[in-house]
């Protein structure tokens, strides 16, 4: 009699494909009996509770048991990595497994010429980049006693005597706030009052020139960020509103010099709800926020303003403490990229290249590049990033910096007739790399992209990594810089005049796989890697990085969630070799 075994979420699909394959009869009684113990498991599977308690289960600890689940699959996948690395084997492992795993290593070997290559580059762009980063720190720093710089509504207007659109601004506050971008994509204060605002309406309306009116339009927020020539980056959020008194839509914009995605788009969301009553609430939604300080990253603000009945309401604001990890939607990656294409824009990213992402969809090039920048942390894209780039500054694609950029698929063509030399170009609608510079594969160490694509495809395994797709995918790219970096804090030293140095020969020659150590000694030299490094030595930031320096308490600790239970993988390869023995 065949006996009653543990079945995954998957395993079902796992026995009828392994029927199938040796050719063998699945009898209706056997897959009756399959389907009946699938209906049983899956809904604990599910939601890791009976459905009689599960109104009652406190949410906080569905989270921490959804965190704990996603970071034992994301140990099972570099495991063997650090079995690889510390020289240990695993008993478990069958040999095939073993050597699947670690074959074709010498790939990892890049050629010394091309690591030379490498480190020279990184050099000089952090060479290049460093008295700008020095000013942004300054920028950080400052305290703002307003909530946003000015705000602007910026509608569409036929072109006089010709096709298209053109934006224009409907409202401003406030008036005295003067700002223009340069064609270079920097930001500086006007002297004239009639240049003002002359580029941040094309950056509202990117699209302005190509756009046809659409019938039930839904809102669309998306955001810019400019560069001015102090160092210091300005924030725009916009909210893409259709308006009930026209059939063109209106643009609500506001600019600040904080990253505050999450903030900011709550308070937009305020004033679109007053817009589509009113342009006067909104305008008096704006003026009563424009007065509020700007909070302090962790903490709140409350606005106060009358509705439109005359009542007085209070809107509450929550600033982040770190806004790079505030607001991402990770799992939009692998839709527009798949696993592959992700891991190589990413390897393009931590060697400071110049990047392009385009799309028909702003919302979507909004999401994917703040997505793809998150994937850094705990280090900082210190270079140009234009989510969205308007048509009339697509001569910055030609820039010789670093850039993160994101275009509109009608812009593509004119952007490759452009003469550009060593650039990423990646199509989200088509899933497509465009463009690349043909070394993509050899930027991280083989073994770390095995396991990194180890890590990524699991959430396809079963139905609850599914469901933490987004959570799955940061803690996976996370775990590569805990791997390769996390024991930096061991070379930061005090020398005898009290100043903190980083031993970073030794920080490189610490790790034993000679593929890490290679990556190391071109990573060590990015503008990213040296702030990262600068903040550590000046005690700046540690707020902002709590969440890695707790994964990489756990990893030395072993203290996080047990990598020692079985995984989905083995319970299915445990499963079917019951079933094989059974019917062999």
């Amino acid at each position: 009699m065949l006996k009653w075994i543990y079945v995954p979420t998957c395993a079902h699909q796992e026995v009828q494909t392994y029927f199938e394959k040796h050719e063998r009869p699945f009898s209706e009684a056997l897959k009756a009996r399959f389907d009946d113990l699938k209906k049983k498991i899956v809904p604990d599977m599910k939601h890791g509770m009976s459905s009689s308690s599960q109104t009652s289960e406190d949410p906080l600890k569905v989270n921490k048991r959804c965190r704990n689940q996603v970071r034992d699959k994301i140990n099972q996948a570099f495991s063997i990595l650090r079995r690889y690395v510390q020289g240990k084997q695993d008993d478990g492992m069958d040999q095939a497994d073993t050597l699947d795993t670690l074959s074709n290593d010498s790939d990892s070997f890049v050629d010394v010429a091309e690591i030379l290559k490498r480190k020279t580059y990184a050099s000089t762009i952090r060479n290049k980049t460093y008295q700008s980063i020095k000013k942004s720190k300054e920028f950080l720093t400052r305290i703002y006693p307003q909530l946003f710089e000015y705000a602007v509504i910026v509608g569409l207007r036929p072109v006089p005597a010709g096709q298209g659109y053109e934006p224009y601004i409907i409202h401003k506050f406030p008036e005295i706030r003067n700002y223009k971008v340069s064609t270079e994509g920097h930001l500086y204060v006007c002297t004239n009052m009639v240049d003002s605002n002359v580029s941040v309406p094309l950056f509202c309306f990117p699209d302005a020139a190509d756009f046809k009116p659409e019938k039930n339009m839904k809102s669309q927020s998306y955001s810019f960020v400019l560069t001015n020539f102090d160092g210091g980056r300005v924030f725009g959020y916009c909210k893409r509103v259709q308006v009930p008194e026209s059939r063109l839509p209106e643009v609500l914009c506001i600019i600040s010099p904080v990253d505050a995605s999450n903030m900011y788009n709550t308070l937009l969301n305020e004033i679109e709800l007053k817009r589509v009553k009113t342009l006067e609430l909104a305008q008096e939604l704006l003026a009563a926020s424009f007065g509020r300080p700007l909070p302090k990253p962790g903490q709140d603000v409350q606005i106060r303003c009358l509705d439109e009945i005359g009542e007085m309401e209070t809107i509450h604001l929550n600033r982040p403490s770190d806004a790079r990890l505030e607001n991402v939607q990770y799992d939009c990656l692998l839709p527009y990229l798949g696993t592959d294409k992700l891991i190589k824009v990413f390897s393009s990213l931590l060697l400071e290249r110049r990047i392009i992402l385009c799309s028909n969809n702003l919302s979507c090039l909004t999401q994917a590049i703040h997505a793809i920048v998150a994937l850094l942390y705990p280090f900082h894209w210190q270079h140009i990033y234009i989510p969205i780039l308007p048509a009339a500054m697509l001569d910055v694609c030609c820039s010789p910096t670093p850039y993160l950029i994101g275009i509109l698929t009608s812009h593509l063509n004119q952007v490759l007739d452009m003469p550009l030399d060593e650039v990423v170009i990646v199509d989200l609608d088509k899933k497509n790399i465009i463009q690349t510079v043909g070394d993509e594969s050899t930027i991280l160490p083989k073994k770390i992209i095995k396991a990194l694509k180890m890590a990524i495809n699991m959430c396809k395994l079963d139905i609850e990594a599914e469901r933490s797709q987004s959570l799955m995918i940061s803690e996976a790219f996370l775990r590569v810089f805990v791997e390769t970096v996390g024991h930096y804090g061991e070379f930061i030293t005090t020398q005898q005049d009290n100043k903190r140095i980083f031993l970073k020969e030794n920080f490189i020659s610490k790790v034993e796989s000679h593929g890490l150590q290679q990556f190391l000694e071109w990573f060590t030299e990015t503008q990213m890697f040296e702030v990262f490094i600068t903040n550590h030595l000046e005690k700046r930031d540690w707020g902002t990085v709590d969440i890695f320096m707790s994964r990489v308490m756990e990893y030395r600790d072993g203290s996080g969630p047990s990598t020692e239970r079985p995984g989905i993988g083995t319970k299915v390869k445990n499963f079917g070799k019951a079933i094989k023995s059974k019917l062999a």
